[in-house]
């Protein structure tokens, strides 16, 4: 120290700053956070996680759309796979000419029992438990019972089967064989 009387030390100094702020009406400031700073934090941490939230919800709607085309793509592949077997392995029904264009699809099998394929009707209780429901159908013993060939998350709107030709190429007529066109069906 100096030993200057007119000069204060530090704690007189805090201690006579003190006395003047309350004398003159200010309020001391200790350390923390005011409510407006409170206010603010508060108000960017809900945005920030109002944004969070709708990024997840969005994530998790994409992820549910694209499962529920995977399971829809699996149905249709096993319904044509199905479909495609059939159409190769049995022979088209000739027994009244097919239109270019069937709802319906008659293939006979080795024993000569003929395999159909048609859509149902809406609301078929075969299809499914859903009233606005209309599936494919399966009949390999001529029309008498039917299975459903599509899943119960596949509505189908129509089906069609076109045929060519519309008469039997392996027949004789004449000494010849009416028509030089392999048979083929086309599904849509």
């Amino acid at each position: 120290m100096t030993g200057d009387k007119n000069v204060p030390s530090a704690e007189c100094r805090v201690a006579s700053r003190k006395t003047r702020n309350s004398q003159l009406g200010t309020r001391n400031f200790l350390p923390g956070f005011s409510l407006m700073e409170m206010l603010i934090v508060i108000t960017l941490f809900s945005m920030m996680m109002l944004i969070v939230a709708q990024t997840f919800a969005s994530f998790n709607l994409l992820h549910r759309k694209i499962a529920n085309k995977a399971v829809v793509s699996q149905e249709l592949r096993f319904a044509m796979e199905l479909l495609v077997r059939a159409a190769r392995n049995n022979q088209i029904s000739y027994a009244s000419p097919p239109p270019v264009r069937a709802s319906e699809l008659h293939l006979v099998q080795t024993g000569g029992v003929e395999l159909i394929v048609k859509r149902s009707v809406v609301g078929d209780a075969l299809c499914a438990d859903l009233p606005k429901v209309a599936c494919l159908l399966l009949s390999t013993d001529g029309g008498t019972t039917w299975v459903p060939i599509t899943g119960k998350r596949l509505n189908v709107e129509r089906f069609d089967a076109y045929v060519r030709p519309s008469t039997s190429p392996f027949e004789l007529s004449g000494g010849s064989y009416a028509s030089n066109i392999q048979p083929f069906v086309t599904f849509h």
